[in-house]
């Protein structure tokens, strides 16, 4: 089957949206269909493969008149040309998470299938009108509605009026592939954070932990040489390396020497991509899969969503505050307990095996 997967983001890049979007392409791929993904043109020049580690690449199609991320304007137009171009190609599918080029896709009545990980809070003021005001969701052309989360079925189903069978609850997934390996008791642990060096996201809570607890040593991954230097003015102490993001499939031997993983979000507020709006009540973290898939503990804050997934004492270990003392007291339980924990990584790398791009691929295709 000819496939497009249209996208207006950065690719290559090391956006959570960019990973997961070209690693569903490349499941696609494998899966032995053909798959065009159609970016603008931005993001590193640095092949896909190379970028991101994956086994087979779609055909990556950069529009060359969209040299910045398409905002106002250029947000339709890119939408406009994008699908042009895939129509022009043949394509018999298309796939999307941009709910205007639904709109436009509708009324073309090209099957499609649209990808929502959030509310439509952030979407522009035209965007709204038109889902208020049409049967945007319930058109027949629509083979299929993927929600991130079941908080994101529950939203559309409340606001929009879709019948629920229509939705399909499919997580995020990881590519990374590692041996499980027990946590031993040792004199300290590596202790790491990979992701966006947003507030909401713990970067500045995890500073604050490393500063208080001396016996363990901290790594973060994540974000631009600029974040990491305005982050490392306010005082970084000496069992605390801050590095900035790396490629994607550079990711597993950096992950395979830490012990433990944190993901210390705002149980209040979580931003996306470029701090805007709240997630917090939708999100799916694309670093919950890969901690899943590394086989390392995972220490979390206490976030609703996040339970789809993690459960406290089964696979993973919840602190219900950002109390410092408290994330440092499960810490120093884990030199204790290491039968307990062990039981505890095994179930998070047992549960990653159903949460791969190529059963996701599979999924999402399944209509």
């Amino acid at each position: 089957m000819r496939i497009a997967y249209l996208f207006n983001s950065s690719t290559p890049s090391s956006n959570p949206s960019s990973i997961q979007v070209v690693n569903t392409c490349g499941a696609l791929t494998q899966l032995s269909h053909q798959v065009k993904l159609i970016v603008p043109n931005t993001g590193q020049n640095v092949s896909l493969l190379k970028f991101y580690g994956i086994n087979k690449s779609p055909k990556l199609i950069k529009l060359k008149y969209f040299n910045k991320f398409p905002l106002s304007l250029y947000y339709y137009l890119f939408s406009l040309f994008s699908i042009t171009y895939a129509i022009f190609d043949k394509t018999e599918l298309y796939i999307t998470r941009n709910i205007f080029n639904l709109i436009l896709l509708n009324i073309l009545n090209k099957r499609v299938i649209i990808e929502i990980h959030h509310d439509l809070h952030n979407e522009g003021r035209i965007v709204k009108f038109l889902c208020k005001f049409t049967n945007v969701f319930n058109k027949k052309n629509i083979v299929k509605i993927v929600a991130i989360t079941h908080a994101v079925k529950r939203y559309l189903v409340k606001n929009f009026n879709i019948e629920s069978k229509k939705i399909e609850v499919i997580p995020s997934a990881s590519s990374l592939k590692f041996k499980f390996n027990k946590l031993k008791n040792k004199k300290f642990y590596n202790i790491g954070y990979f992701g966006s060096l947003d507030s909401s996201k713990g970067a500045n809570f995890i500073i604050k932990l490393a500063r208080k607890d001396k016996l363990n040593k901290y790594s973060i991954y994540g974000g631009s040489q600029y974040e990491v230097s305005r982050l490392k003015k306010k005082g970084i102490p000496n069992n605390l390396k801050i590095n900035q993001s790396v490629y994607y499939g550079k990711l597993k031997p950096i992950i395979s020497k830490m012990d433990i993983l944190l993901m210390p979000s705002s149980t209040k507020k979580i931003r996306s991509i470029g701090n805007i709006g709240n997630i917090v009540k939708f999100t799916s973290p694309l670093k919950l899969f890969d901690y899943l898939a590394s086989g390392k503990l995972i220490i979390t804050s206490n976030v609703s969503v996040f339970k789809e997934i993690l459960l406290d004492g089964k696979n993973c270990l919840v602190v219900n505050n950002f109390k410092t003392a408290n994330w440092i007291k499960i810490i120093n339980k884990v030199k204790f307990e290491t039968s307990k924990i062990n039981n505890i990584k095994r179930n998070a790398f047992k549960l990653s095996k159903k949460h791969t791009y190529l059963k996701r691929a599979e999924k999402i295709l399944n209509f």
